[in-house]
């Protein structure tokens, strides 16, 4: 053996790509109008049986990721805080005997205010969770009731200083351009939320587009009825802007086109998304994908949306794949470009094809982006308008 590098054996070695793993808990006390997610409403939810499906499946799926660094663990649905704290311990203790997930690795829960107390946030603190993502939705009454949701703006803040109560790190979520919402509504809801003890906000428009949706939804098939009146293109702009300038102003910086964060509390977990990283995905109507070493393609998998289809194969030993894709070189290149767009570091310019490189100058002058350095990064107008700027700079 010849003489060891400085520093040690592994010096010289490559520093592992990182991934990030997702469990998708499917069960709800009651399907929202406007979710297009996997979900299921159980009188009696099989917490056991779930929880041995979903380690399961992990131990078939593992493999397929080794070679890889993990980073964070966010445990989605569905309503994960109805899962019981006991089976949450199991699932976060196999991921860390099977990949080693670093001490103080970010570890998320999804809440609904109605779905969890003081008690339940601190046993999922003691099994592991250092990160609650609440779904606050809104503080409107009206806005809260069209949108189907089950709590009350009290039950919310309760939630949220609970939460707080149990970690330092707590995210919540907004929806704004719903039916009853308001720039004055959107302007006071962002308010309200930045005076909480949060960390970190996701605002995102309500979507009843049937083509962005998995399945059609209910408020999706009133719209397409005409019998759901929204409001118009130009009055969610409005919401939008409003609901951001609160945000800033009470101290959560936009980050990413939807989410705004303390400094510090960026989202770990979703940055690997937009930054195009593998994530491993577990439960019923997952999805992940393993991007090859040279980068050169990537392989995704989405699982059975329903927990009979799921269960079914994942306790027969099989996996519960129900679509597969392979992603090529221009798909990915295409991919990286309109992801690593959403976010304020903007994308290398490296990364846009020469034909394009007239386009660059055009968005330059239109105020919809600014060259800094070696990267395009859009402005706030131009993160507004960010499909139609990245369709421009495709090849």
């Amino acid at each position: 053996m010849g003489p060891v590098p400085p520093g040690g054996p592994h010096r010289s070695r490559r520093p592992l790509r990182p991934f990030g793993l997702y469990v998708h808990f499917p069960y709800c006390t009651v399907h929202c109008p406007y979710c297009d997610f996997a979900v299921a409403t159980e009188r009696a939810i099989p917490q056991e049986r779930y929880t041995r499906a979903v380690l399961a499946e992990l131990a078939l799926r593992a493999p397929g990721f080794e070679g890889l660094a993990p980073r964070s663990l966010y445990l989605g649905g569905g309503t994960p805080s109805l899962w019981d704290p006991e089976r949450v311990a199991e699932v976060v203790a196999a991921v860390r005997a099977r990949f080693a997930l670093p001490v103080g690795a970010e570890v998320t829960l999804e809440a609904n205010p109605e779905a969890a107390d003081r008690g339940r946030f601190a046993a999922y603190a003691q099994a592991g969770v250092n990160r609650f993502s609440v779904g606050v939705q809104s503080l409107d009454p009206g806005v809260l009731a069209k949108l189907g949701r089950r709590h009350r703006p009290e039950d919310a803040e309760r939630a949220v200083r609970a939460a707080a109560e149990a970690v330092e790190d707590v995210a919540v979520d907004l929806i704004y351009g719903a039916r009853r919402s308001t720039v004055a509504i959107a302007r006071a809801d962002a308010a309200r939320v930045a005076a909480w003890p949060v960390t970190h906000v996701s605002a995102y428009a309500l979507t009843l587009d049937r083509e962005a949706l998995a399945e059609e939804t209910p408020l999706a098939r009133l719209r397409r009825q005409g019998r759901l009146p929204l409001p118009s293109d130009d009055e969610v702009v409005a919401q939008a802007r409003a609901l951001r300038g609160a945000l800033r102003r009470g101290g959560l910086a936009r980050y990413e086109i939807s989410n705004f964060a303390r400094p510090g509390f960026e989202s770990v977990h979703n940055r690997l998304y937009w930054e195009s990283e593998s994530y491993l995905g577990l439960g019923v109507g997952a999805y992940g994908a393993r991007h090859a070493e040279g980068g050169e393609h990537a392989a995704r998998y989405g699982n059975a949306r329903t927990p009979a289809a799921y269960l079914a194969a994942v306790e027969a030993g099989r996996l519960p794949t129900a679509e597969e894709d392979l992603l090529g070189p221009r798909e990915l290149a295409e991919e990286r470009l309109m992801l690593a767009l959403r976010l304020r570091e903007g994308a290398p310019l490296a990364a846009i094809a020469p034909s394009r490189r007239g386009e660059i100058e055009a968005l330059v002058r239109a105020r919809l982006a600014v060259v800094r350095g070696e990267r395009l990064v859009l402005t706030s107008r131009g993160l507004d308008l960010h499909s139609a700027v990245a369709e421009r700079l495709m090849p």
